[in-house]
């Protein structure tokens, strides 16, 4: 029998962590750690509100994205089909825009301003301009004080550099949607190994890699966890060893996709003459400074880590604030690894309403929102006191375009999950026509407790969420 801790014994807090030479693991909730005054608190304490904006470029099939019926009576359109099995914990948001994204050109002018709501200045890269922060990095500045890392940026593909000479907009644009202030982006990570190493490891001086970078980080912190749990009730017990287990298995995955790359095994046949380059850069997959880029063949995977890894972010408190881009605008990333595809979204997304090109659009908006639902069900499984981690998450799934035939940035496909905030998910929420994006934003930063009446262009807090 496993008795009541003694709380004389130690006096470990909500941010502590399980250490060892090079790592850092954050705790979990655990209730058995909190001091006696507060303990009684502890087990009815609302843990934290975590926000994360996913972005698909290249908008959507527009027949086939709204759902049919309002309110908690909606029925899934055949794109939100994924998604059947959260519809109790969703918002699909109609008739929203972002109407300081029109001009200027099809994408960048519009990708660019998707989380900040302003008018983006037209450049060739020497002084970008988004008219102020992103909606995620206004969250970041009052919460990121407590948590190992302000916020996180995560994508799949590298920015391309250079200037669009088609309409004379730098590509930084397109590679970009978190802004810490207007005239600053936060770069994505695209490397598994970096973005894990970021949560779960230290570096030593000068941030060099130590030989202890090449070690499991429940390794290096194995004999603090087994003192830990001998510290803990039962039930505390069961969620460590969870929690310690879930990181081991997207660690092990990681070191799986990183020998895979190296190998060349399932690589598109096209590709194979860039497979002698590849294994010469594997020390670079290792020290996270290139993950191949579209030379990964598994997409699937590549996306499913980068997800995995935001919502150990949010299960670990290493940080409450996220990006993910599932790709840059106007990327050429081939789609052909899904069936009756042969060409890149942004290809398919300029179907001029022909059939075949409408049914790959389609097929390729399919699989974002399977991922989409990945990432729900990965945050409902991680329980977090009375509940699960996506019950104190906002996390908004969209795009800044509608058809990216029309590169249309009114009635923006979008999708919110979630209940942190005290959201309570609305179904299918129609708005009047023409509601700016920023009410929504205004709204999700409320629930954040920010103290504002404004954000972007907005001209009040969304009306229709619960």
């Amino acid at each position: 029998m496993n008795p009541t801790p003694d709380p004389s014994r130690f006096t470990l807090n909500r941010r502590n962590v399980l250490r060892g030479i090079g790592a850092s693991i954050t705790l979990p909730f655990l209730e058995s750690l909190a001091p006696r005054p507060a303990r009684a608190a502890a087990a009815g304490a609302t843990p934290p509100t975590r926000m994360a904006f996913l972005f698909m470029p290249n908008g959507v099939h527009p027949k086939r994205w709204t759902p049919e019926g309002e309110g908690m009576d909606w029925k899934p359109s055949p794109l939100l089909e994924p998604l059947a099995a959260h519809r109790q914990d969703l918002s699909i948001l109609t008739n929203l825009q972002n109407a300081l994204a029109d001009g200027g050109d099809g994408h960048y002018a519009k990708s660019a301003s998707w989380l900040t709501g302003y008018r983006v200045r037209k450049t060739t890269g020497r002084d970008v301009d988004v008219g102020g922060p992103s909606i995620d990095q206004a969250y970041a500045a009052t919460c990121g004080h407590h948590t190992r890392l302000t916020s996180l940026e995560l994508g799949t593909e590298p920015v391309r550099k250079g200037v669009d000479l088609q309409v004379n907009f730098t590509q930084l644009y397109g590679g970009h949607i978190a802004w810490r202030d207007r005239h600053v982006p936060l770069p994505a990570e695209i490397n598994p190994r970096t973005a894990f190493d970021r949560l779960f490891r230290e570096r030593g001086e000068n941030d060099r890699q130590t030989a202890e970078d090449t070690r499991s980080v429940l390794d290096l912190t194995l004999e603090q966890a087994k003192t830990l749990r001998g510290k803990v009730s039962l039930e505390d017990q069961r969620r460590l060893d969870e929690y310690l287990e879930t990181i081991r298995a997207l660690e092990t995955r990681i070191a799986a996709d990183i020998a895979r790359v190296a190998s060349g095994e399932n690589l598109d046949p096209s590709l194979k003459p860039e497979l002698d380059k590849l294994r010469d850069r594997i020390s670079a997959f290792e020290s996270a400074k290139d993950p191949g880029g579209q030379m990964r063949h598994d997409h699937t995977e590549h996306a499913r880590l980068m997800l995995d890894l935001i919502a150990m972010a949010f299960w670990s408190d290493n940080t409450r604030a996220a990006t993910f881009m599932f790709g840059i605008d106007v990327s050429s990333k081939n789609f052909s690894f899904l069936e009756g595809v042969h060409e890149s979204h942004h290809e398919s997304s300029h179907h001029s309403d022909k059939e075949e090109k409408l049914e790959q659009y389609a097929r390729i908006n399919l699989w974002h929102m399977e991922q989409y639902a990945y990432l729900l069900d990965r945050l409902k499984s991680m329980k977090e006191g009375e509940g699960s981690v996506l019950d104190h998450s906002m996390i908004l799934f969209g795009s800044s375009l509608r058809n990216g035939n029309a590169h249309e940035w009114k009635n923006l496909p979008l999708v919110l999950a979630g209940r942190g905030g005290n959201l309570r998910p609305a179904g299918h929420v129609v708005s009047a026509k023409d509601t700016p994006l920023c009410n929504l934003y205004l709204n999700l930063l409320q629930r954040g407790g920010l103290t504002l009446d404004r954000f972007g262009d907005s001209t009040g807090s969304l009306s229709g969420l619960g």
